[in-house]
């Protein structure tokens, strides 16, 4: 079968993302079909603009499979894209198969929102999510049956770890905008007064006092996030979602740099760290547990070592793009069995 590529984040018809690592290529064809626009994680809500380009992305995608093999799957990222492309299938009345990989919904809505979201995914064939909570909450909301949902870890690819920790100037770091308690961690920072940056679009932090310890930046290229994460002598993800998965990227990053990490308890971390491990796990709205593990951390130089160095092996051997690309062709050759 040939699978058809839509991702936002793929603007080359050569980048063929994960599926250059799954097995047994000689008898699976992949063709990604562009992105036309450009994707912006920071923003808080999709807005007419950006759905307009999704369903731009998601006719031409179907177009492409439409126009392909007679055998012929589309396989998509992030949940608007599905939901374009469903919404086509729907009304050809096709039975072309639709994976929907990367299936972070952020949230569980009601009224409208959840009619559209039912009607166009009642056409995926599989669904992809990277928390084990997200099978139930997702089945549940969208009543579908479970066994269309699968666990599987997100993946980042496997980098080089080239800037050692800033020991000369320590800070703490806290990066992303989605779902974040920063609220939370400003109090606790305040406390502790220890130097801080904060990486997060202005709407994460609307209407919290920031500390005067506490630096915030936005607007980062990833090469200067990177380079921040494997400078900062502690790493914190306040996550204020325990419904879906926020925080992933962010925490991943982290690991594959080698990087002692603190996390709130949450679908986002449970399923890729033990705690004490390769990260610290928090209470979700704990003022003294965050307060008590950043301090920690701070002040324990071979903790952050161990729990560093076992993170990045846990990263390599179960979250990289090699790993996950050997799932990903088991996904595939079930979601085309399921079709046929």
């Amino acid at each position: 079968m040939d699978w058809y590529l839509a991702a936002p984040f793929i603007h080359d018809a050569s980048d063929l993302w994960l599926t250059r690592f799954v097995p047994n290529r000689g008898e699976i064809g992949f063709h990604a079909v562009p992105a036309p626009y450009r994707h912006d994680r920071s923003r808080k809500l999709t807005g007419l603009a950006a759905w307009s380009d999704y369903f731009r992305h998601g006719a031409a995608v179907w177009d492409a499979a439409r126009r392909g093999p007679a055998r012929s799957g589309i396989l998509t990222c992030f949940p608007q894209l599905p939901i374009a492309v469903g919404l086509r299938k729907r009304l050809a009345h096709s039975r072309t198969p639709v994976v929907a990989w990367n299936m972070n919904l952020g949230g569980l809505y009601p009224g409208a929102r959840r009619r559209l979201a039912m009607t166009a995914y009642a056409a995926v064939n599989r669904f992809v999510v990277h928390s084990r909570a997200e099978v139930t909450s997702y089945s549940h909301w969208l009543q579908m049956d479970p066994a269309r949902f699968e666990f599987v870890p997100l993946q980042r690819a496997t980098t080089d770890i080239v800037i050692e920790e800033d020991t000369a100037a320590p800070f703490v770091l806290s990066m992303g905008s989605a779902h974040r308690d920063y609220r939370l961690l400003f109090g606790v920072l305040a406390e502790l007064r220890y130097p801080a940056v904060v990486v997060a679009g202005p709407h994460a932090l609307e209407g919290l006092q920031v500390p005067a310890n506490v630096t915030v930046r936005s607007g980062l290229s990833v090469e200067q996030c990177h380079e921040l994460v494997q400078r900062a002598r502690v790493n914190v993800i306040p996550v204020a979602n325990l419904e879906t998965a926020s925080g992933q990227v962010t925490l991943l990053d982290a690991m594959v740099f080698g990087r002692a990490t603190i996390i709130t308890r949450c679908p986002a971390s449970v399923d890729y760290v033990d705690d004490g491990r390769d990260a610290l796990l928090v209470g979700a709205g704990d003022h003294d547990d965050l307060k008590t593990a950043i301090d920690k951390l701070w002040q324990d130089a071979a903790l952050r070592t161990a729990i560093g160095r076992a993170a990045r092996r846990t990263a390599v051997e179960r979250f990289s793009d090699e790993a996950i690309g050997q799932v990903m062709g088991r996904v595939l050759h079930d979601a085309r069995a399921e079709a046929d």
